[in-house]
């Protein structure tokens, strides 16, 4: 019998999948929130009766919004009710996953919302602790297939840091089994890049032929991208294999 029983919020995305998969593996018995299963963590429905005996919950939930209002509402919303449903049920911490750089990049609308996500989770009775990850490696695939236009990519001019999403997953189940509980934890990968260029050897490794333009946006938001936003702070863990390793080792 699992020592542990952790829950994930979103555990059928991008991150709390692979969340998943990191508990399971580590002999942890796993309560998926998602609504595949029956329950809303925007509405509460049925959260109550999911986090019973539950010791952590990892909060790796997301939304396509890019409406500030509406970020802010979902994000502020789901993390409000983990807060109130964890406190209910005796759970010892809760555990976000966050983005490196927020306050400066908060103009763009997905950034407010998990800035508000940060925020409400703080803000419970139930010890939080926030894992800010820079961008993941696979986010240049992500930029192709939004941006591409023909040939052509465009690309915002910044410096990035990129990490693998394998090494998020294991920081977040550490993180779920108390480490460092109640701090900010920044996570970046070893290997700094342009995002121009992780966009340039993501194609050339995909056998793609395309045109990386970078581009200036105007904003605040952008400007501060430029000037390293998106990169580490000071102290951060750097983790996990580099963007080239981790291009390797694709098929």
């Amino acid at each position: 019998m699992a020592d542990r029983t952790v829950a994930v919020a979103g555990g059928t995305g991008l991150a709390g999948a692979r969340v998943v998969d990191e508990l399971r593996g580590q002999g942890d018995e796993v309560v998926v929130l998602s609504r595949g299963a029956g329950i809303d963590v925007f509405t509460g429905h049925r959260l109550d009766a999911a986090l019973e005996g539950v010791d952590a919950v990892v909060d790796c939930t997301s939304t396509r919004a890019r409406d500030a209002e509406v970020a802010r509402r979902f994000f502020g919303t789901v993390a409000s009710n983990l807060q109130t449903a964890a406190a209910r049920a005796g759970v010892r911490r809760v555990v976000t996953l966050s983005i490196v750089g927020l306050e400066s990049m908060a103009a763009r609308g997905h950034y407010a919302g998990k800035l508000a996500q940060e925020w409400a989770s703080r803000a419970g009775p139930v010890p939080a602790t926030i894992l800010r990850a820079a961008q993941f490696h696979d986010f240049g695939a992500q930029l192709m297939r939004r941006s591409r236009k023909g040939w052509f990519v465009p690309v915002p001019i910044q410096p990035v840091q990129t990490v693998d999403l394998r090494t998020v997953a294991a920081h977040l189940v550490r993180l779920g089994h108390g480490a460092d509980e109640g701090a900010t934890v920044h996570l970046a990968g070893p290997q700094r890049l342009t995002l121009a260029e992780v966009v340039r050897r993501t194609a050339r490794a995909r056998g793609e032929r395309v045109v990386v333009v970078p581009v200036w946006l105007p904003g605040p938001a952008e400007r501060a991208a430029r000037a390293g936003a998106a990169l580490p702070p000071d102290g951060a863990i750097l983790d996990g294999p580099s963007f080239d390793a981790w291009l390797g080792e694709r098929p």
